[in-house]
């Protein structure tokens, strides 16, 4: 009997420890940091990202010359950077020769993309200025980007010509009177005309709801006669691309894929844009800046 009693309780005191190892353990700051990064990699393989999250966060897809991304097994695998004033927690550094993928997370929190952000650089050195073989999407580029402010201005109400009596009707609104494209406008249906001359409508409509039909919208049309707020919100300075420094494209379906750099004068920014090209019946469109 004392025989069952011994062994019973060495039973239960070997349950009892067990028990307690196997309590969840919190994870340090690295184990979580890698959790993390190796979650966004997950997500760019598997195209969640490209698919749900970066057209929501405006972040840029993987590199056109890039399928997929070897994923990490330890923090030893990134390049650390310094502080860079941006207030993150963690800054890393991924070597894809000749890019390199940037990580940036700024808290402790579960999911990667609720605290992180990720972004692609190009060794400046490695590009090709007008490369003759990316000759033909520099001019449709070109000819696009020539246009793509003024008209993305005008959808804003901004470069309108306004009357100098504001509207009885519209308090706060003015009569349009002239843009630089068109004469006497009078509808809606003319300014998306023209802004859709030079962005694919599956893209510059996701803004018409809010130039259109809010409760305070930019346009109002009313019996052949189009009015605009005067206070136009401001927006933001127009990307400088360069379209000499275009790095690589990639045509899918109806759409050409640009990686691109900005620059600044004689500085080049080495972290990638990138630009959708679509093939309408009508002509080249743009289709998403990123």
């Amino acid at each position: 009997m004392k025989k069952l009693i011994v062994i019973l309780s060495i039973f239960l005191l070997v349950t009892g420890c067990s028990t307690k190892t196997n309590e969840p353990k919190e994870m340090t700051f690295d184990e979580r940091m890698l959790m993390l990064i190796q979650e966004c990699i997950s997500d760019y393989n598997t195209s969640v990202a490209a698919d749900s999250i970066i057209h929501t966060l405006d972040t840029p897809p993987l590199p056109v010359e890039i399928e997929t991304i070897t994923q990490i097994e330890s923090l030893k695998d990134l390049k650390t950077r310094e502080d860079d004033h941006s207030n993150a927690k963690y800054i890393a550094e991924l070597d894809l020769n000749p890019y390199k993928m940037v990580f940036h997370i700024y808290g402790e929190c579960d999911s990667f993309w609720a605290c992180g952000e990720a972004s692609f650089e190009v060794d400046i050195d490695t590009i090709y200025p007008d490369n003759p073989k990316l000759a033909s999407t520099k001019t449709i580029l070109d000819e696009l980007l020539a246009k793509d402010r003024k008209a993305f201005d005008y959808l804003y109400g901004i470069g309108v010509e306004l009357a100098n009596q504001e509207s009885e009707k519209y308090p706060g609104y003015y009569q349009v009177i002239n843009t630089a494209e068109i004469e006497n406008p009078t509808s809606i249906d003319q300014i998306k005309n023209y802004v859709e001359q030079v962005f694919d409508i599956n893209f510059i409509s996701q803004f018409y709801a809010e130039v259109f039909e809010s409760e305070s919208p930019i346009y109002i049309e009313d019996n052949g006669v189009l009015y605009c707020i005067q206070n136009v919100p401001s927006i933001t300075d127009e990307q400088v691309f360069n379209t000499s420094l275009i790095i690589s494209s990639k045509e899918i379906e109806n759409q050409i894929l640009v990686d691109i750099v900005s620059s600044y004068g004689d500085i080049i920014d080495p972290e990638l844009k990138r630009i959708i090209i679509t093939k309408t019946e009508n002509g080249y469109r743009l289709g998403g800046l990123y």
